[in-house]
């Protein structure tokens, strides 16, 4: 999220239109950091809570979707969103 949204409000104050490569590689980039940041950081203490708690397979899936799963997609979402408003182009209606 953080390297595909600074990319693209340099752009858009730039007023240059990147390729559709030159804005989804950030997107691709904020994915493959978000996801090892979730696999080193978080997912092993995660997993050391469950086997302590002892949670059920129900809670197990609810706490993995809120702790991994959810903040993926919010940070996926939002660098998508980013992309695409860097590849924006106005219509004139005139």
């Amino acid at each position: 999220m953080l390297i595909s949204r600074t990319l693209a409000r340099k752009r858009i104050a730039a007023g240059e239109r990147p390729s559709r490569r030159a804005a989804w590689l950030p997107v691709l980039a904020d994915i493959v950091l978000t996801g090892l940041v979730l696999a080193f950081a978080v997912y092993p203490p995660a997993l050391t809570f469950i086997y302590v708690m002892q949670f059920s397979l129900l809670w197990t899936i609810l706490f993995l979707m809120l702790v991994i799963y959810l903040p993926a997609q919010i940070i996926i979402i939002i660098s998508s969103m980013w992309a695409t408003k860097s590849r924006w182009e106005e219509e004139d209606t005139k």
